[in-house]
Order: C-alpha cells, then sequence, then structure tokens
C-alpha cells in the first residue's frame, strides 16, 4: 500500500515541480526543483523505505529516522494496542509499517474473518480480539508473523536484560530532511 502512494507521490511531485519550474524565475525554477528532491526523498524516508524484517535471529524495524534489532532472546511482549510494538526489558519499539487499523479496516477485517470461520457467526471483535490484532490488517498479520517466529525460535532460558538491542539512528537522513527547506530557501539568495 504505501509503496504505491510512495510512486503516486513521486509523479505528482514530477508533475507539479516540472511546472512550477518552468513557470518561475531562474531563482525560482532551482528553489522548485530542490523542495521537489526534498519532498521525493521524505516520501522515500517516511513511505518506502520502513518494512519489519523477521528473521531466525529476531525482528529487524527499519523505521524512518532509526533502525532497530530485536533479538528473539531480548523480546519480552508484543502488543498491538496503537501500532505493532515489540516491548524489551526497558523499551518499547513501536513498528512503522505496522499500525493499528481504522474503524473502517477493523469493520472489514472483522467481517472477512467472520466469513472465513463459519463455525462461529460472531464478529472476532466480539470475542475479545483487540482491533490491532485482526487477521488481514496490517499491525494483525505483523504481528502473528512477530510471534510465531518469536514463540518457534526464542530461548526462554535467555536473560533479556542481558541482551543488547542495537539501534541506528540515520543521521544522513536527519540532515537531509533538515537541510532541504533550509537548502531551498537559501539557494535562490545565492544564485
Amino acid at each position: 500500500m504505501n509503496r504505491g502512494v510512495a510512486v503516486a507521490c513521486w509523479a505528482l511531485l514530477a508533475v507539479l515541480g516540472a511546472l512550477v519550474a518552468l513557470q518561475s524565475e531562474p531563482r525560482g525554477a532551482l528553489a522548485a526543483v530542490i523542495l521537489a528532491v526534498w519532498l521525493g526523498y521524505a516520501v522515500l524516508v517516511f513511505l518506502w523505505a520502513p518494512a519489519l524484517v523477521v528473521d531466525d535471529r529476531g525482528a529487524e524495524l527499519r523505521n524512518p529516522l532509526r533502525t532497530v534489532r530485536v533479538l528473539w532472546d531480548a523480546l519480552i511482549h508484543v502488543d498491538t494496542k496503537y501500532a505493532l510494538t515489540l516491548f524489551t526489558p526497558g523499551r518499547s519499539w513501536p513498528v512503522w509499517v505496522a499500525p493499528q487499523p481504522g474503524a473502517l479496516a477493523a469493520r472489514r477485517a472483522a467481517r472477512r474473518a467472520r466469513d472465513g470461520d463459519r463455525t462461529d457467526p460472531r464478529s472476532p471483535l466480539d470475542t475479545g480480539v483487540r482491533v490491532g490484532d485482526l487477521p488481514g490488517t496490517e499491525s494483525g498479520d505483523a504481528a502473528a508473523l512477530v510471534r510465531r517466529r518469536w514463540a518457534a525460535l526464542a530461548d526462554r532460558s535467555a536473560d533479556a536484560e542481558a541482551i543488547a538491542v542495537p539501534v541506528t539512528v540515520h543521521w544522513a537522513r536527519v540532515a537531509v530532511l533538515v537541510a532541504g527547506p533550509v537548502l531551498a530557501a537559501t539557494a535562490p539568495l545565492l544564485v
């Protein structure tokens, strides 16, 4: 879903950037191009790049401004109250790509789950399933995947407190996101 929106945003930015650049004087055209490129980069950072990668060692949360590697032995709880969130001792790590569904998406997912289970005519929401845990939603499917792998691969004898959770902050992304508007505002003054 996010990748389709990203492609649509890039196409719109290309058209709008070209139109503004063609209708402006050179200074305005430079600012328009810089701003369009910066917005395109923001789309890349916030819509295209985020991911949740699950493997035999743990889960890697590739959020827009940081990447967090949570090993199965360090994981102590998985929750979907507002978004899929992985808990380690003393910290919680929200997953950018697995938000809780909205009301309409939750109703659709609950209806699909109810229609798929002919043995129980009740909605999953009536049986106590959280909205974020509904199958067929981003957070529900991701949480089910993480919980399955965690249950199968975690060493329950390990001390979660002693296991480091490496966090990589993407300072280059932060710098570009901050510098883009500043450059768009000042570059025309220098030309």
